[in-house]
């Protein structure tokens, strides 16, 4: 089985979703609007309280997704 690798555009579009520290909500809603099916299935049912970090596991993939957040809004996200 071959297992995915995500391109720079992807990775980019991704780092860039935590530009100007969204809200987790927005967050959520700009790496549902990405289109990928690997992300989408990442971030689904994921729950978050006020300060944490997360590293979630892609099924079908060679990376994790990367999000940390602090009073309720996104500081960084990138795929490793």
């Amino acid at each position: 089985m071959t297992r995915r690798q995500f391109t720079r555009q992807t990775r980019n579009a991704v780092a860039s979703a935590s530009d100007h520290g969204p809200s987790l909500s927005d967050w959520l809603s700009r790496i549902e609007a990405m289109g990928d099916e690997d992300l989408s299935a990442a971030v689904e049912g994921i729950w978050c309280g006020r300060s944490g970090r997360v590293t979630l596991d892609m099924a079908g993939t060679t990376s994790s997704l990367c999000m940390g957040w602090y009073e309720s809004h996104v500081e960084y996200s990138y795929i490793s």
